[in-house]
């Protein structure tokens, strides 16, 4: 028979139970731990969410400079965060004798709000403006610009370096989108342009242009309501101008070269633009003072004077006279052709206008034409047909005598 020793395996098994409760302690000692880790790691993770990190920068830290010149930086504040903060800005470790200040598109600031999630793009326009006085050694210079606020320390470094020697740099440049355009007389151009400054100051360039007598041409900066004829413009920025060009009246067709000049104390920028007028035909026929009406008597002839003006651009050859009356009316010209009318020029011709012998007294519409292959205009002239006074006034005699014996008449015969 089997028997089972509690005094010996009663140890044993305290033994087992001991290790057992131990091992337990130390998994929920180690997963306490952990829990603790990761609470402390999401509490860090959702501040430094809250907090972010505002970073304050420039596109270009170090610029080539002459002494006695302006240096213009262009600055962004970027904010990982999500929470807004309001940063003062101030200039740290500037030579001696140079002067700056940081600005916005208008007007000189010493803070800046800086929105959560704020990225470059989001940035407000913002630059610093650096003097450098007349004396400055050359060499190189550092400062720093700072952004300080609630929680907020951050910086850029600039390098300045003053150099008496030109360097090499790229040109600054004006241009337009479409330099060269057409369109028939009476027609207003506009060129979109733009004046980019890539010197290393700010400059301000004075417009203007050589068009021809008569023509008006006009710049006008973005975000103006007017025109100007001087524009200023940062380093390392551009504007753009709309160029509006005028022609003259009349001006006749053909290719027009206008060049625009940007000039600033340091340098002189040229655009070359082109106005096509193209061909425009077109002819007025009138009576010199405008009224198209006259009086004529049957089969005698009345002259009218009409002036011919060529209003197109283009000389107008081989113009044709003519015109359309009633039956039997005769209109005829000196001479019924104009060899060749220059743009603007006006021709004075004279119409002989008879009626017919036998037409009835009343108004009557006559065309009076002036034509060639490229043009046509009509006089509708009105003509009042009368009869002479002459006979106007026999008619009122033969009517008084015949009034005069029917009253004798009636004596005579009225009495009996």
């Amino acid at each position: 028979m089997f028997r089972f020793k509690m005094g010996r395996a009663c140890p044993i098994a305290a033994a087992l139970a001991a290790g057992a409760m131990l091992t337990l302690s130390s998994t929920a000692a180690v997963m306490a731990e952990e829990d603790t880790t990761e609470k402390v790691e999401e509490t860090a993770a959702a501040k430094d969410a809250e907090d972010g990190v505002i970073t304050f920068s420039t596109d270009y830290p170090g610029v080539t400079v002459k002494a006695g010149d302006t240096a213009n930086f262009s600055l962004y504040l970027t904010n990982t965060g999500t929470s807004e903060a309001d940063v003062a800005l101030s200039a740290d470790e500037l030579p001696d004798g140079w002067t700056g200040y940081f600005k916005n598109s208008s007007y000189e600031v010493s803070s800046v709000h800086v929105y959560a999630g704020q990225t470059k793009e989001d940035s407000p326009t913002l630059s610093y403006t650096l003097a450098v006085p007349d004396d400055a050694k050359d060499g190189d210079y550092t400062f720093a610009l700072k952004a300080a606020g609630d929680d907020v320390d951050s910086e850029t470094k600039l390098t300045v370096r003053v150099s008496s020697e030109e360097e090499s740099v790229s040109d600054s440049t004006l241009t337009a989108k479409y330099a060269e355009q057409e369109g028939a007389s009476g027609t207003k151009f506009t060129f979109d342009a733009t004046l980019q400054n890539n010197g290393s100051a700010s400059q301000t360039y004075a417009l203007s242009s050589d068009a021809p007598e008569g023509w008006n041409v006009s710049f006008t900066p973005s975000g103006a309501s007017t025109a100007t004829t001087s524009v200023p413009v940062d380093a390392g920025s551009g504007t753009s101008i709309s160029i509006a060009v005028d022609p003259a009246e009349n001006v006749e067709a053909g290719d027009y070269k206008i060049n625009v000049t940007a000039a600033s104390p340091a340098e002189t920028l040229k655009l070359p633009l082109t106005v096509t007028i193209t061909g425009s035909y077109a002819v007025t026929f009138s009576t010199p003072t405008g009224n198209l009406s006259v009086s004529a008597y049957g089969g005698e002839t009345t002259d009218v004077t009409l002036d011919v003006t060529n209003t197109g651009n283009i000389a107008l050859q081989n113009l044709s006279l003519g015109g359309k009356g009633s039956t039997d009316w005769d209109i005829t010209y000196d001479n019924d052709t104009i060899d060749s009318l220059e743009p603007g020029a006006t021709q004075e011709v004279v119409a002989h206008i008879t009626p017919a012998e036998n037409a009835i007294i009343g108004d009557y519409e006559t065309d009076l034409t002036v034509s060639n292959d490229q043009v046509s205009e009509t006089a509708a002239l009105r003509v009042s047909v009368k009869n002479h006074t002459t006979w106007g006034v026999v008619a009122v005699i033969i009517v008084a005598a015949l009034i005069a014996g029917l009253a004798a008449i009636i004596r005579k015969f009225g009495r009996r």
